[in-house]
């Protein structure tokens, strides 16, 4: 089984970045390879745009906020294929509420982000319309305090949920 599908391999790698590599930037393999592997993974084109730049070919990914950590554009291989969302990575560690300046400005740009440090996962559409939030975990005392099995799995039937393609 992948680390997509099992709770169990997340958890590990989730607490192996925060023993052994406090950046966010580590987490940005484990984030795409659940999206990739959800129900419209076959659908859509998760591209890492977290080192991008201010240039000419760059200017297409750069929104309100800058540059988010990945946009999801449809799968035409092409450099006009539309962008469909964006999916924003905070530090395990790191408040997202932090951020909502940040995450305000993808919103107006991208129209649907994800939002997540990796414990907490949120979906948004459109400017501030949130829609839904799961939390795997919470951080109490310096140590990861795991929610059950059934909020990975809600996370998982959510993620299938997200219609990149569709109006919501």
């Amino acid at each position: 089984m992948s680390l997509a599908n099992d709770f169990n391999m997340y958890k590990d790698e989730i607490e192996l970045i925060r023993a052994q590599n406090l950046v966010e930037c580590d987490l940005y393999s484990i984030i795409a390879c659940i999206i990739r592997e959800r129900k419209q993974g076959n659908e859509i084109s998760l591209r890492d745009v977290s080192a991008r730049r201010k240039t000419d070919f760059s200017k297409l990914f750069r929104g309100d906020s800058g540059f988010p950590d990945f946009v999801i554009r449809t799968r035409d291989k092409s450099n006009d294929a539309d962008i469909l969302g964006a999916v924003e990575v905070k530090y395990v560690d790191e408040d997202l509420e932090k951020h909502l300046e940040q995450l305000e400005g993808h919103l107006g740009f991208y129209k649907r982000v994800i939002y997540t440090n990796g414990l907490k996962w949120r979906y948004y559409f459109k400017e501030n319309n949130f829609l839904w939030e799961t939390e795997l975990g919470e951080i109490y005392n310096g140590k990861i305090i795991w929610n059950k099995d059934d909020k990975w799995t809600e996370l998982l039937g959510k993620l299938d949920g997200v219609k990149w393609n569709e109006k919501e």
